[in-house]
This record gives C-alpha cells, sequence and structure tokens, in this order.
C-alpha cells in the first residue's frame, strides 16, 4: 500500500517538468489492487486518475490521447532539457528517456473513437456523429 501512496504522490507532482503522469497512476493502481481495496476503488472513482485507468483498461489510448501525451512528454523533457540544464550529458539522458517514452506511449494498442462511442465511454452526440 505505501508504494501505492509514493506513485499517487509522484503522479500528483507530474506537472513537474519529467515526471509523468500516467506511470505513476497505472503503478499506483497495481499496488492498490493488491493491497487495499478501498483506495483500489477511490482511484478507480477520481474524476482524473480513473478516466487514466479506464482508457489504460479499456484497450489503450485513441491517436488523439496518444498526440497529447506525446505533446506533453516532449514539452515537459524539452524544457527540463534546454532550460534547467547545460550539461550534455543530461540533456542526453533526457533525450533518450523521451525516446523511450514515446516508443512506449505508441507501442500501447490504440483504441478508435468508433469503439469508445460503441461502449458508451463518449457522449450521445459523438456516437450519433458516427453513425452508430
Amino acid at each position: 500500500m505505501l508504494a501505492g501512496f509514493v506513485c499517487l504522490g509522484f503522479a500528483y507532482m507530474s506537472w513537474l517538468p519529467g515526471i509523468p503522469t500516467f506511470d505513476f497512476v497505472i503503478l499506483a493502481a497495481f499496488f492498490f489492487a493488491r493491497s487495499s481495496d478501498r483506495f483500489h476503488s477511490w482511484l478507480l472513482a477520481h474524476p482524473i486518475f480513473g478516466r487514466i485507468i479506464a482508457g489504460y483498461r479499456e484497450g489503450g489510448f485513441t491517436v488523439r490521447a496518444k498526440t497529447w501525451i506525446s505533446v506533453a512528454v516532449l514539452a515537459s523533457l524539452g524544457f527540463s532539457a534546454f532550460v534547467l540544464t547545460e550539461s550534455v550529458a543530461l540533456r542526453l539522458a533526457l533525450s533518450a528517456v523521451g525516446v523511450l517514452a514515446l516508443w512506449f506511449i505508441w507501442s500501447r494498442p490504440t483504441r478508435s473513437r468508433v469503439l469508445r462511442a460503441q461502449t458508451g465511454t463518449l457522449g450521445a452526440g459523438l456516437a450519433d456523429k458516427n453513425g452508430v
């Protein structure tokens, strides 16, 4: 349970450059699922973190979500690499982390918007727009 709280603490600090939200939320859900039904249920019901977990469990993210995640990762790591440090070694390390993060994001399954509309996770307006 302690590992779940540590991961959740890092997820709350994700506004800092270089700290991802997605990874720590999924890890927190993993640890809470094995240690505390109460905190696992709370995390699944959370308005932000719950959506991240639901998207991951439903078979991946849409291309739009992956694009937003990629932009956020690149902006965060780019800011860190070119504004916060002058060390070439650290810039190379941040670049390597960025490449691995992008590989991870884009190697996960991609869910179509139509599938999301069929499962009812989008609003009815999008479902009607797609003819479903």
